[in-house]
């Protein structure tokens, strides 16, 4: 049992990530600098994930691996992890190798210095993105232009779902989103309208290379865009 109380939780969702999981783990632990826990969670027992992460947890006493009860689904599993959560300060990572976990330290140097919500980003000075061009890039890169324009949020890459922030505001908003990554966008954009302090940190992105992508552009991008609208209506009344 991991005693000493995380100074953050990093929550990994999974599902079939057998080739990814150990490499990411190793990563944090060897680059991450603040106490943190790891917490694994997974959705039912045929994900191949769980050979590895059952082996992680039985060799580090700051791993622990969490069924989500709460309904399949990366949202789901997310809000199971905030939910059991020890550490003040959250943050949702990517356990496909694609999220940088070096950049968990420059952001939680900004919560330190007084921001409640912390945005990686991809496209400013000292960001740098690894993929083919594809309509999922091009509409982020076009949402990350317009944000601090239309919403008047301090960040150039809005849909990314790698955002570190304080446990106290989610007593403050309540997360909607049913889909998918889509609920990072929410929490900032309620977040940001609620009052809380928001800044954003370069990051290095690559795409995977092992196994298939969860994410379902079509799915869920007119949650992104109701979101997005949502934000663009906020700011609106702001100013009347």
């Amino acid at each position: 049992m991991y005693q000493q109380k995380p100074e953050i939780s990093i929550i990994l969702p999974v599902k079939n990530e057998r080739k990814n999981l150990a490499w990411t783990v190793d990563k944090i632990r060897k680059v991450v600098r603040p106490k943190f826990e790891l917490i694994i969670v997974y959705d039912d027992e045929k994900d191949n994930t769980l050979p590895v992460a059952r082996k992680l947890v039985s060799r580090h006493r700051n791993i622990r691996l969490v069924r989500n009860d709460f309904g399949k689904g990366v949202v789901n599993a997310t809000l199971k992890g905030f939910n059991t959560a020890r550490g003040e300060i959250l943050v949702m990572m990517a356990a496909d190798r694609t999220d940088d976990p070096k950049t968990l330290n420059s952001m939680y140097e900004k919560i330190e210095q007084g921001y409640d919500i912390v945005c990686p980003t991809r496209y400013s000075k000292g960001g740098r993105i690894v993929s083919k061009v594809t309509l999922k890039s091009v509409l982020s890169r076009l949402s990350g232009i317009t944000t601090p324009y239309l919403l008047g949020i301090p960040t150039s890459d809005l849909t990314y779902s790698y955002k570190m922030f304080k446990k106290e505001i989610l007593k403050s908003i309540k997360i909607e989103s049913r889909g998918g990554f889509e609920f990072a966008e929410e929490l900032l954009i309620k977040g940001y309208f609620a009052g809380f302090k928001v800044t954003e940190v370069p990051t290095f992105w690559v795409d995977r290379k092992y196994g298939k992508s969860k994410f379902k552009l079509m799915k869920w991008l007119p949650k992104y865009i109701y979101w997005y609208l949502f934000g663009v209506y906020q700011r609106f009344k702001r100013s009347i």
